[in-house]
């Protein structure tokens, strides 16, 4: 791993957060024991209101904001930000490069998205998955569009703020909304996503 000058370590861990749950803090939590900051991207920033989206990145940001300080992470080492996604694979970590402060090191547990940067020098490392089973964003939306309780994988505030945010009638919506029309819900940019 290339150390910058003053030998401090930035990470990059990049997720959609849609919406944040215990296993994200847990891998966050694991990486702030290496680095000495760590950038956190909202990926797929432009992309809302869709089953698979539903969070805008606005709402991501204040979710994990606040699922993060909740679990006791302080946010001095750690950067909230957005992406886009430009929807080029070959391209993306470019894009990302020119959108980011610098950073050495990228941390997934994706093995295709680890590729993408070791295709273009960036070092990786693969995180843990915590209890997929339990810890997992499209389970919490399935649970949320049938009623049930999320608070095994959710932080209370961030059960909160989807609450707060009705979430659930949104989801619900763009049920109805493909069922209705056959088409899809949202703009010609979003549907399908």
């Amino acid at each position: 791993m290339e150390v910058r000058q003053d030998n401090h370590v930035r990470g990059l861990f990049i997720a959609r957060f849609q919406p944040i749950h215990k296993g994200h803090i847990k891998v966050i939590e694991e990486i702030l024991n290496e680095v000495d900051e760590l950038l956190v991207v909202i990926a797929a920033a432009q992309i809302s209101h869709t089953l698979k989206n539903p969070l805008t990145a606005g709402e991501r940001l204040e979710m994990v904001r606040e699922a993060l300080q909740e679990y006791g992470i302080t946010l001095d080492k750690v950067w909230l930000l957005p992406a886009q996604d430009i929807l080029d694979n070959a391209l993306w970590v470019y894009h990302l490069k020119r959108l980011l402060p610098p950073f050495d090191i990228m941390f997934s547990n994706n093995p295709f998205t680890r590729n993408l940067f070791e295709e273009t020098g960036f070092p990786t490392q693969q995180t843990d998955i915590y209890d997929r089973e339990r810890y997992s964003a499209t389970k919490i939306r399935e649970r949320l569009i049938s009623g049930e309780s999320i608070e095994e994988a959710a932080m209370p505030t961030t059960i909160k703020l989807l609450e707060t945010w009705n979430i659930r009638k949104r989801l619900l919506s763009i049920i109805s909304d493909d069922q209705t029309t056959g088409k899809g819900a949202g703009t010609e940019l979003t549907k399908g996503s």
